[in-house]
């Protein structure tokens, strides 16, 4: 499963979202379900940072979600 990191993150961003990815692989496997998403609180450097990973076919994707994001972008709102 390959693990993909979104945007522009800063070195404690990508340190959270790797976090995140790893959590996420050992709840669900090497192959979840499709298009499921979830959203993990990561405490790193005395910061908390809201990651969202969502499943693809082949890989974990992450999302730090620090910036305003589209309303077509959130999981669970069709587009």
């Amino acid at each position: 499963m390959r693990h993909i990191i979104r945007g522009q993150p800063t070195p404690v961003e990508r340190r959270a979202a790797d976090a995140a990815l790893t959590a996420h692989q050992q709840k669900y496997g090497d192959y979840a379900r499709s298009k499921n998403c979830e959203t993990y609180q990561v405490r790193v450097a005395g910061r908390n940072y809201s990651i969202e990973v969502m499943n693809r076919k082949a890989s974990y994707v992450a999302t730090v979600m620090n910036h305003h994001r589209s309303l077509s972008k959130i999981c669970g709102v069709p587009a």
